[in-house]
């Protein structure tokens, strides 16, 4: 088996859909009244009509976090931690998306 796709609950799943169109610039596979389907490559994330957010962290590899924050912040995303060097080895960056969505950008830092 292989992870294929997640599933994010929000309150309001026009706004959400919009959000990820918007920002990201993922349009829906499909999309009803119940659900919105949106491809990442190999990977999905369903957007499930609900009562209440799911509290989910989305992460992104990048091979500029840099840019791709600029990019996003430019597209409407507000900021919750600006790009930073983690002692993971990476640089990454969050967002806030729709709902309780947080967005990650991870870009991993060379070793010397």
């Amino acid at each position: 088996m292989k992870i294929s796709h997640v599933h994010c609950g929000v309150r309001d799943l026009a706004a959400a859909a919009g959000w990820f169109q918007q920002v990201l610039q993922a349009v829906p596979v499909f999309n009803n009244e119940r659900m919105a389907w949106l491809g990442f490559g190999e990977f999905g994330v369903i957007l499930d009509t609900a009562s209440a957010d799911t509290v989910v962290t989305l992460g992104f590899d990048s091979d500029d976090c840099d840019a791709d924050y600029k990019a996003l912040i430019s597209r409407g995303a507000e900021t919750i931690e600006a790009p930073q060097d983690r002692p993971w080895g990476a640089r990454s960056a969050y967002l806030k998306g729709p709902g309780k969505v947080r967005v990650e950008i991870e870009q991993v830092l060379k070793r010397v």
